[in-house]
């Protein structure tokens, strides 16, 4: 039975790696839209999309993570880091919803929630692996600290958006999107080297 739950690990970390890509290139559509004042947006709707891989890749590493987990303080804290990470996306898939439906002050407040709970969720993983002795923990702590800061990152850029100062609002948002996306492909690498 551990060989299937380090698969629903693994799988969740990769499903997760997809998730925060798709979610990169639909910040990148959302600046090449504002430019071209695009009438269909689908940015907001890769954002989603993303979002709501990225939310079922954390509940499966939290699935897995749980089941393979000896009970210690370090692992309790990545298990508790992966479910909060998942909500903090689940809510983004909601706010990337609102803005695509023309509620974009609502989607954005949002979105600044769901992004700060990634952050958080993402740290409490970086922390627990930093307590780890277990082979490659520093690879995992590095990726889930990269992805923290690609969500803070996000975050603020959001802020910058709603102070309405938009153009470097969407860079800043896209940036962090993008070191979300680096830091769940390192976390991924590590997570597959170690139960793999």
């Amino acid at each position: 039975m551990e060989v299937f739950d380090r698969l629903i690990l693994i799988t969740g970390a990769w499903t997760q790696v997809i998730g925060t890509v798709i979610a990169a290139i639909g910040e990148t559509v959302i600046i090449q839209e504002e430019r071209n004042k695009q009438e269909q947006p689908i940015g907001f709707r890769l954002v989603s999309i993303g979002n709501g891989i990225e939310a079922t890749g954390n509940a499966l590493q939290g699935v897995g993570a749980e089941k393979l987990s000896d009970g210690s303080f370090e692992e309790t804290i990545r298990v508790i880091g992966d479910w909060i990470q998942a909500s903090g996306n689940a809510t983004n898939v909601v706010a990337a919803e609102l803005q695509f439906a023309g509620r974009e002050l609502e989607g954005l407040n949002l979105d600044v929630l769901g992004d700060t709970v990634q952050s958080i969720g993402a740290g409490l993983e970086a922390y627990g692996a930093t307590l780890e002795t277990r082979e490659f923990s520093d690879l995992l702590a590095a990726g889930n600290t990269l992805q923290s800061l690609g969500a803070a990152i996000e975050a603020i850029g959001e802020v910058y958006i709603l102070k309405e100062k938009k153009d470097i609002g969407l860079q800043i948002t896209a940036f962090g999107s993008y070191a979300q996306a680096a830091g769940a492909t390192i976390a991924a690498i590590a997570l597959t080297k170690q139960f793999g």
